[in-house]
């Protein structure tokens, strides 16, 4: 047994060290609470790869809400930090996702974190454009793949061996150019979901997580300190947003004037800075490009069941909206009909399967302001989510939205 007794000095040394920086640590994460409201729609890496920080802003009245790019907006009609502002309201949606962050990532945030969900309800938004035959490449997988919520996704008694395994050879799949992390998986691995007795692995293991836990958390509590927070006998700016009284109607009148004066010089309905940054230039050259396009084969699909089987080991309920493409774009670029129908009955299909609550949005490809470009959601586009989504959570019929279209 001589050869333990390095291990065993290390975790004592590693013991007396975590004592001296715990009170450290705990002081920032303390002033980093105080500021709870700050930090619900403070959608950013850092917090969404801290459990505790999650567990801070998961309250009665929020949801969390997985999604992409889309949840970066700054459309100030619904967009749900405008309209519930930031936080200051009886219910709020927790953001959690940037680009690049799909069905695998949330499955494993959603993991990790669900046992701080307190109404186990949560919200997947997908987009048609995560559906692509080629998929994720390594590196942009590799650059939103947080490791401490994959080891906390390991050490959810909830979630299946079947499952654990299931996400542990895609992640294999997609990060085989760090071979130091894919190590570190296949140890999480090996206590985690093979339940290895061997008693150096399960030291290693031990002193690094709980090593970059506390890194974690002092990152989070420094870079949250630093949030305005509200200064002892501040007023409020304005009353607190009853979610009761919001009238879904006239967000979607106001909705349509605020896409109106955004779009002027284009007839696919891109806002203007959008089409002139990004359009304008390749107009042309994109006509008829993607004849041969398609959403109808795509490992996403099976993404998108490993998140659906968290939810059910989990006993989050969750309610899936399917975003349409901008059907004037997709004409344009000769993005067949046929390629775009697959993908929405294929959602259809497998929410059907796994008898999940879907706000179907397939029928939208051509309304006005839906979207604000050639996938991000638009004016009315948050409306009719933000509609969805507040049902839901409310145990209503989610149904047709869009104040009674």
């Amino acid at each position: 047994m001589k050869w333990l007794a390095p291990f065993v000095i290390a975790a004592a040394l590693f013991g007396g060290s975590v004592a001296g920086v715990r009170l450290y640590v705990d002081t920032g994460m303390e002033k980093a609470g105080e500021k709870k409201e700050s930090l619900i729609y403070y959608n950013t890496d850092l917090r969404n790869s801290c459990k505790e920080a999650l567990g801070w802003v998961l309250e009665e009245n929020s949801i969390p809400v997985f999604g992409s790019s889309e949840l970066s907006a700054s459309d100030q009609v619904a967009y749900p930090p405008y309209l519930y502002k930031n936080g200051n309201s009886d219910f709020n949606m927790v953001l959690i996702g940037r680009g690049y962050m799909q069905s695998l990532h949330h499955a494993i945030t959603l993991g990790g974190m669900a046992d701080r969900i307190p109404d186990k309800k949560a919200v997947l938004i997908l987009s048609p454009q995560w559906f692509t035959a080629g998929h994720l490449d390594s590196g942009t997988y590799a650059s939103r793949f947080s490791e401490r919520m994959y080891s906390e996704f390991l050490k959810n008694p909830q979630i299946s061996k079947e499952t654990k395994r299931r996400v542990t050879d895609r992640l294999k799949s997609l990060l085989p150019e760090d071979p130091p992390q894919l190590e570190r998986i296949e140890k999480y691995e090996d206590v985690y979901v093979e339940g290895s007795i061997n008693p150096v692995t399960h030291i290693e293991v031990g002193l690094y997580d709980s090593f970059m836990n506390l890194r974690q958390e002092y990152l989070f509590g420094k870079n949250a300190g630093t949030l305005p927070g509200k200064q002892e006998g501040e007023q409020e700016e304005s009353e607190t947003v009853e979610s009761e009284k919001l009238d879904f109607r006239l967000l979607m009148e106001e909705a349509e004037r605020a896409g109106q004066e955004a779009c002027t010089n284009n007839s696919f309905y891109i806002y203007d800075e959008y089409y002139d940054t990004y359009v304008r230039n390749v107009e042309q050259e994109r006509r008829g490009s993607e004849m041969y396009g398609s959403y109808g084969t795509s490992p996403e699909y099976d993404d998108l069941r490993i998140f659906l089987d968290v939810c059910k080991e989990t006993g989050i309920e969750p309610l899936v909206i399917s975003v349409p493409v901008n059907g004037r774009w997709y004409d344009w670029t000769g993005f067949p009909a046929a390629g775009r129908d697959v993908y929405y009955e294929n959602i259809r299909r497998i929410c059907g399967e796994y008898q999940v609550e879907l706000a179907d949005f397939s029928d939208k490809e051509y309304e006005i302001y839906f979207l604000k470009d050639v996938m991000h959601m638009g004016w009315k586009g948050w409306v009719y989510l933000d509609e969805a989504v507040y049902r839901f959570w409310k145990d209503e019929e989610v149904g047709r939205t869009g104040g009674g279209d």
